[in-house]
């Protein structure tokens, strides 16, 4: 099973950026991303096309399977 951490993010105008990350550590709670997305966003760490992110939205764990046709 692949598992992937979807990170969102809001920015101006109502708009959305999400961050995909592969194989996120097992036990990862929302109160830690949310502290250090809300950290990077502080920090102007997080660029988009020159605008930086508002606020931290939410973020979640994605699981996918793969099953071979026969």
């Amino acid at each position: 099973m692949k598992r992937v951490l979807k990170i969102m993010l809001n920015l101006p105008g109502g708009k959305t950026l999400t961050y995909s990350l592969e194989d996120p550590k097992a036990g990862l709670t929302n109160t830690e991303v949310e502290t250090l997305m809300n950290d990077m966003i502080t920090r102007s760490a997080i660029l988009v096309n020159n605008v930086e992110p508002e606020s931290f939205k939410k973020a979640y764990i994605y699981e996918t399977n793969t099953v071979d046709l026969a």
